[in-house]
């Protein structure tokens, strides 16, 4: 029972300083009888139970936003590695700068933004093809003996090892080739350092391998031509931590583990409408950088594509929830169907032979695929009002479903009931989940906190008017999940699902299981500013808020990470675990409760264990 709470009156001390708790107690007994008329009564029923809670309710979402893939998600520390980006005045590409500084008597050193050579990428699905390009470096007797290029801002940590390599093709170079960790400054600590032997002749991927003793968050890479003459080109260098995870960096893996999302979207967001799957499969080196039209045109690398993530996600134990593009930057319904059968299609068919020669014979079956990202918006590419997404969704439904029918669809929803209507009355038979995305943000807050403490109240109205829309519109669909976005600076997601409208023996019913908080994608940040000798830094930030971050190499989590991980901890499910005793079972690596699933031990992390199944049990 809550008591109403009433003023104290002045000049009277509190009844906890003159009687202590028990005069406390006697005084709110004392009120409570007086004031039965108007007292505030809370019944819970601890035995009974409303709802279930759909396993499916929490997920993540990332994005190649800012920096939330490439530096974040990706454990590749070089930037630009392909030298893709503009060059400066004296031929070097963003990002990389002439060893061992500045000067300008080193006469023996010159470079070249070659566009006549490189290695060669992949430039399909391009409508105009971008300019392939590599660092050409000309060595002619000079002063400097010990010069070339590097990198600044790597952060390396004592004790791991640093798994390098980098292309070169030369045409007559004599000398030698090194590469090393340095202190990021003129004369500094030499960490550790490798030759790169026998350069000759054509394209050729040369690897090495570096040791740091020394923790630096602020050190650089060098490629070092030490007395070398002649002239040799330089593409595709690569640097990864030893105790990187499939491209993925270990910390963050370690975090969004912590999180255990029951399933992650990706590539977008208002990326899927610039995406195009063929960027991001095939080897590592022949993928191309694209340009992200979403977010400030930034250049991004293929590193990370659709093996990557949905090994990601196995890990994870999460479904993944790949989002199509539909009809952006020339997206068409036959891309999509080949991207399903790239993951779905058996190791005979043309894209699950792809696949299977990429490394992954054996089908991801990844079962939740969405069509389109918020195309109601005029900043997508792929913008077009209900009917045309709608018309189109159903195309693209039809050919992807012919690849694989056991696959489940997402439609775009919006706040605008019209939309729905119409979307849900010419393509309702084909959709198994609506996507509405909702935002709310500083200026709808309008300066007060109350007012975003208080929105949820429009969900109920919401959720009210999309259950009648379902039920006039798609009466025959025995499941709609929606998916609604609150977002507030920092950016958090508001994602609430309703389940099971089904028809009933006397009438229409729907009912919404649950509303809850989720919160969206985690980027992690790999440096600090640099500048100077300074040992401060700063995190790389994105006005998306992050959930994730790392200082100077270092990841450390957010506000808004601890949010997640105290709503993932407390999820629900623990009266089900006492009723089944095969979860009581122990693991033997960590001694963690965990599923019967024989997979189950093989994702494991040391705070969870879960497999890659969606299941209504989560162990905390």
């Amino acid at each position: 029972m809550l008591m109403p709470m009433r003023p104290r009156r002045a000049g009277r001390p509190g009844l906890w300083k003159r009687f202590g708790a028990a005069g406390a107690i006697l005084a709110s007994s004392i009120l409570g009888a007086r004031a039965q008329s108007d007292e505030a009564r809370i019944v819970i029923d601890a035995a009974r139970v409303e709802g279930q809670i759909d396993p499916r309710l929490y997920g993540q979402f990332v994005e190649f936003m800012y920096e939330g893939v490439k530096g974040g998600l990706s454990a590749e520390l070089l930037r630009n590695r392909g030298f893709e980006e503009p060059a400066n005045n004296i031929g070097l590409s963003r990002h990389w700068e002439r060893h061992p500084d500045d000067r300008n008597d080193d006469y023996g050193l010159s470079f070249g933004w070659d566009a006549e050579v490189a290695y060669p990428v992949s430039l399909d699905l391009f409508e105009e093809k971008p300019v392939q390009r590599s660092l050409r470096v000309d060595l002619t007797d000079g002063i400097v003996e010990r010069h070339g290029v590097y990198q600044p801002r790597i952060p390396v940590r004592a004790g791991i090892a640093y798994h390098g390599y980098l292309w070169l093709k030369t045409t007559g170079y004599d000398g030698r080739i090194r590469v090393a960790l340095e202190e990021d400054r003129s004369g500094g600590a030499l960490y550790s350092e490798a030759e790169i032997k026998e350069v000759r002749g054509d394209w050729k991927r040369y690897a090495f391998e570096l040791h740091s003793q020394r923790t630096d968050h602020h050190a650089r890479l060098a490629i070092l031509f030490d007395g070398g003459r002649g002239r040799v080109w330089v593409d595709q260098v690569s640097l990864l931590p030893g105790d990187a995870v499939g491209g993925v960096r270990a910390d963050v893996l370690a975090l969004v583990a912590a999180l255990r999302p029951a399933f992650i979207r990706w590539p977008g967001g208002n990326v899927a409408q610039d995406y195009h799957w063929a960027w991001g499969v095939g080897p590592r080196d022949r993928r191309p950088v694209w340009t992200n039209l979403s977010w400030k045109n930034e250049p991004e690398p293929g590193d990370i594509g659709t093996d990557e993530f949905i090994a990601f996600c196995r890990r994870m134990g999460a479904e993944p929830s790949i989002t199509v593009n539909v009809e952006g930057r020339g997206a068409t319904a036959e891309e999509a169907a080949a991207w399903v059968e790239y993951c779905n299609g058996p190791a005979t068919s043309r894209y699950g032979a792809i696949r299977a020669a990429n490394g992954h014979p054996e089908p991801y079956q990844v079962k939740y695929w969405e069509l389109g990202n918020e195309i109601w918006g005029d900043w997508v590419r792929g913008h077009s009002d209900a009917l045309t997404y709608a018309r189109n969704y159903v195309r693209y439904h039809k050919a992807m479903r012919a690849v694989d029918s056991g696959i489940q669809f997402i439609a775009v929803g919006d706040n605008d009931m019209g939309w729905n209507r119409t979307v849900l009355r010419t393509a309702g038979g084909a959709i198994d989940y609506l996507a509405i995305h909702h935002y709310y943000g500083r200026k709808e807050m309008a300066g007060d906190a109350r007012n975003l403490m208080a929105r949820p109240l429009r969900y109920e109205r919401l959720y009210k008017d999309v259950e009648k829309v379902i039920r006039e519109e798609a009466p025959g669909q025995r499941q709609h999940q929606l998916r609604v976005r609150l977002q507030n600076r920092p950016h958090a997601a508001l994602r609430s699902f309703a389940f099971e409208s089904e028809r009933a023996g006397r009438g229409q019913q729907a009912r919404f299981a649950q509303y809850n908080v989720g919160i969206r994608v985690l980027a992690a940040y790999k440096t600090a500013d640099g500048l100077g000798s300074s040992k401060r830094g700063h995190v790389r930030r994105s006005q998306e808020g992050l959930h994730i971050t790392q200082d100077f190499g270092r990841t450390r989590d957010q506000p808004n990470a601890h949010v997640a991980l105290g709503f993932r901890a407390h999820f629900g499910g623990l009266q089900r675990l006492q009723r089944m005793p095969d979860l009581a079972k122990k693991c033997g690596r960590h001694g963690l409760p965990h599923c019967s699933e024989p997979r189950c031990c093989r994702n494991m992390t040391r705070k969870s264990c879960f497999h890659s199944t969606p299941t209504p049990i989560r162990s905390i």
